[in-house]
C-alpha cells in the first residue's frame, strides 16, 4: 500500500492549472489526500474495475457516458475516490458524487487523456519521492519539474513549460488568462494551429535550439495569435544530448532583466532531473529484461525480485504482445514507446506489482498474483483497447501462473506461440494461452520446417499454383478450401461464394491435372501442408 502522505486535492488540480482542470464541486473539500489514480474506460466498466482501479484515490473516466459515469459511481460499493475526472461534467454526475462525497473535475474537452494521466503522475510521483526522501514538497525546485517551472515563472514573471525533445509537455507554470493558443494546445498534448508551426519552423526556432545552448528569442506575431516567447536547450550533462526545452512565454508584465540567466540555470536544473529520472528508468529495464531471460539463465532470484519490489515466492502469469500481421505492417510494438505507456497503465492498474519491458518486437508483461483466467480477460481488454486507440491489432498469449524462477522458460513458451502465429494466425486466436494453442503452434512449426525445406513440398501444389498465376484460375484457393472442410463441397462453396456445382468441376479438373487422388487420407494430408507453405 502507498505509504506516503499524498498530495491535497487543492494542490493537485492547482498543479494541473485551469488551461486543463476546473474544480466543479468538492463535497470533503480541498485538503484530501490524493495518492493514486486509475484511467477507467468503457472496457472496465463491461469486465469490472481491477483492483489498483478499484482503490484509487482519482478516477480519469475515459470515454464513459454521463449515464455509464453515473452508473460506474453508483455502484462502487464502499471504496468510493476522492475525485473524478470527466471531461463532461452533468448534473446527474455532479448530484450523485456530491451525495457519494466524490470530489468533480471538469477537463478540458481537448485535453488528450494520455496527458493528464501523465502530467497528474508527476505532480503525485514528486509527493512520493519527497516523502521517502524525508522532504517536504516544497523544499525546493531542484528536484520536481513542476516545482522548477513555478519558480522559474516567478522569478522572471513570464509563463514556463518544460518539454522533452518530441516537444512532449513535462510540466509547465501555472497562468490565468494570458497562454496563448500555442502553449494551451500544448499543454493540452494537442498541436498548435499549422500555419504557426509552420511560421516557427520558417524561422529556425527549433534548428537553433537544437544547435546552440544559447537563449533563443521568438518575437510575437497577433496575427497568429503568437506572444513573444524565449526557449532555451536542455542538454545532458557531460554529452551534451538535447533532452528538450525549456519555453518562456511573456506574460502581462514586463519580463525580469535577469531572464536569461534564470531560463540558462533552469535548463541545467532541468537537464539533471531528466538525467536522474531516464537512468532510473533504464536500470530498471535491464532488471526486468534479466528478469525475462534476455540476459541469459536467472542466477539470483530472490535478488531480481527485491529490486522489483516483488515477492519472489508469489506466482506470477507473463503476457506477451507482439503486433498482429507481417513485420512491415506497422512499427513494431517493442519499439512505439507511446503504445508501451499504454500497456504499462493497463497492467499497473491490473496488476499493482506488474513490471512490463520489450525484448526486440515484443513487450512483455509480468503479473504477480493474478489467475490465468483473469490474465487472458485483461489481455483481451488490451488487445482491444490498443485496436481503439491506436487503430493496431496486436496479439497476446498468455503463459502461467509459475513461480518467478520460471518467467524465462514462460517467455520461451510465448514466443514459440507468437513465432506459429505468424505462419498460421488463423488457426491462433488474437488472445491466447500457450496450452490453448498447441495445435497452431505444432502445424506452423512444421509448415515452417517445410518452407525451409521445399523438396519436401508436393511439386503437384507448386505446379497448380503456377497454373493460377499464368491463367487467373482459382484452383489453389477452391483446393485448400475443399480440404479444410473435410470434402463438404456445399460448406467449401459457402466460404469461397460460389455455387457447389463450381467447386465440384473445380475439384475434377484439378485431379486431372495433376493426377491427385483426393480420396485418399495420406493424398490430402501431404496437399493441404503444402498449400498452407504456399
Amino acid at each position: 500500500m502507498d505509504k506516503s502522505p499524498g498530495v491535497a486535492l487543492g494542490r493537485l488540480i492547482l498543479a494541473l492549472d485551469r488551461t486543463v482542470a476546473t474544480l466543479v464541486s468538492a463535497p470533503q473539500g480541498l485538503d484530501v489526500p490524493v495518492r493514486s489514480l486509475a484511467m477507467i474506460d468503457i472496457d472496465d466498466v463491461h469486465f469490472g474495475l481491477g483492483r489498483a482501479a478499484r482503490s484509487a484515490d482519482v478516477f480519469l473516466l475515459v470515454g464513459l457516458s454521463d449515464e455509464v459515469s453515473t452508473e460506474l459511481l453508483g455502484g462502487l460499493g464502499s471504496h468510493r475516490p476522492v475525485a473524478v475526472m470527466s471531461k463532461t461534467s452533468p448534473t446527474t454526475l455532479t448530484d450523485l458524487a456530491d451525495r457519494l462525497g466524490i470530489a468533480v473535475v471538469a477537463i478540458d474537452p481537448h485535453a488528450r487523456w494520455e496527458r493528464i494521466y501523465n502530467l497528474t503522475s508527476r505532480v503525485l510521483d514528486t509527493a512520493r519521492r519527497s516523502s521517502d526522501d524525508g522532504e517536504s514538497m516544497e523544499s525546493g525546485a531542484t528536484g520536481d519539474l513542476f516545482e522548477l517551472a513555478a519558480e522559474v515563472a516567478r522569478r522572471t514573471g513570464g509563463l514556463v513549460s518544460i518539454e522533452d525533445e518530441r516537444s512532449h509537455v513535462l510540466a509547465y507554470s501555472t497562468a490565468g488568462d494570458e497562454a496563448d493558443e500555442l502553449r494551451r494546445l500544448s499543454i493540452l498534448g494537442r498541436e498548435g494551429p499549422p500555419e504557426m508551426l509552420a511560421w516557427l519552423r520558417q524561422w529556425g526556432v527549433m534548428d537553433a535550439l537544437r544547435t546552440s545552448s544559447r537563449v533563443v528569442a521568438v518575437d510575437a506575431r497577433a496575427d497568429l495569435g503568437l506572444r513573444e516567447r524565449r526557449a532555451v536547450a536542455i542538454r545532458a550533462p557531460g554529452t551534451g544530448e538535447f533532452l528538450g526545452v525549456v519555453w518562456l512565454q511573456c506574460g502581462a508584465r514586463a519580463l525580469a532583466d535577469d531572464t536569461d540567466e534564470v531560463l540558462t540555470g533552469a535548463a541545467a536544473v532541468a537537464a539533471r532531473v531528466i538525467a536522474r529520472r531516464r537512468t532510473a528508468g533504464t536500470e530498471h529495464d535491464e532488471v526486468v529484461r534479466r528478469l525475462l531471460g534476455a540476459r541469459g539463465d536467472i542466477v539470483d532470484v530472490e535478488a531480481l525480485a527485491a529490486a522489483l519490489g516483488l515477492d519472489s515466492s508469489v506466482a506470477v502469469v507473463l503476457v506477451g504482445f507482439t503486433t498482429r500481421g507481417s513485420p512491415d505492417a506497422a512499427v513494431p510494438l517493442g519499439e512505439n514507446t507511446t503504445r508501451i505507456s499504454a500497456l504499462t497503465l493497463h497492467a499497473s492498474a491490473f496488476s499493482p506489482l506488474s513490471v512490463t519491458s520489450t525484448i526486440g518486437d515484443r513487450a512483455y508483461a509480468v503479473l504477480p498474483g493474478v489467475s490465468g483466467d483473469a490474465a487472458v480477460e485483461w489481455a483481451r481488454v488490451s488487445v482491444d483497447a490498443t485496436d481503439r486507440q491506436f487503430g493496431i491489432r496486436i496479439r497476446a498469449v498468455v503463459a502461467g501462473p509459475h513461480t518467478l524462477s520460471a518467467v524465462p522458460e514462460l517467455r520461451t513458451q510465448i514466443n514459440r506461440v507468437l513465432d506459429a502465429a505468424s505462419l498460421e494466425g488463423d488457426l491462433i486466436d488474437d488472445v491466447t494461452t500457450v496450452g490453448g494453442s498447441r495445435t497452431g503452434v505444432l502445424l506452423g512449426e512444421i509448415v515452417a520446417l517445410l518452407a525451409e525445406n521445399p523438396d519436401l513440398v508436393d511439386p503437384r501444389v507448386s505446379e497448380l499454383a503456377d497454373l493460377d498465376h499464368r491463367t487467373g484460375s482459382e484452383f489453389t484457393v477452391s483446393l485448400r478450401a475443399y480440404l479444410d472442410r473435410f470434402g463438404d463441397v456445399r460448406s467449401a462453396a459457402d466460404d469461397l461464394h460460389v455455387h457447389p456445382n463450381t467447386l465440384r468441376y473445380r475439384i475434377r479438373r484439378i485431379e486431372a491435372l495433376t493426377g491427385m487422388e483426393l480420396g485418399d487420407p495420406a493424398t490430402r494430408l501431404v496437399v493441404a501442408l503444402s498449400l498452407r507453405v504456399r
